[in-house]
């Protein structure tokens, strides 16, 4: 598990940036950083070396592991839900993460209904699309 802070995001990234170490599987991946924009949240992953893969580049597990978490906590958010739940996840890679770098999300909730949300939004580095994402999630806002 990492117990540290990571460094900080570059700051090209901007200001604002604060780490969350999250909970369950990604506090042992290191946690993300997020800043708020306007009333919503941005998302930020620095790329750490925990989340190479073979080829020196951030795993697409992790990539997606990062959209996941992001879409999830705006839909509920959004949604006022108490828990979510990814009901389906679309993800296209379109370019690699090198190690070292820092990639921002920015949710965009393109719809709610009563038990679900539907979320959308681009991984951006230095500018360059990383991965495209769209997703469905089901919200609770009670017991159910």
């Amino acid at each position: 598990m990492v117990t540290h802070i990571p460094p900080a995001p570059p700051s090209s990234a901007g200001d604002g940036w604060r780490h969350d170490p999250m909970d369950g599987l990604l506090q042992h991946l290191g946690g993300l950083w997020v800043r708020p924009v306007g009333d919503t949240t941005e998302y930020g992953l620095l790329a750490l070396e925990i989340h190479a893969n073979r080829n020196g580049v951030v795993h697409g597990g992790m990539m997606m592991t990062f959209i996941d978490r992001a879409f999830g906590q705006s839909a509920r958010i959004t949604g006022q839900a108490r828990r979510g739940a990814t009901i389906n996840l679309n993800v296209s890679f379109l370019a690699p993460m090198p190690l070292g770098s820092f990639a921002t999300l920015h949710p965009r909730i393109s719809r709610v209904t009563g038990r679900m949300a539907f979320v959308e939004g681009t991984v951006l580095c230095a500018g360059e699309a990383l991965a495209s994402a769209q997703g469905v999630w089901r919200i609770s806002r009670s017991g159910d």
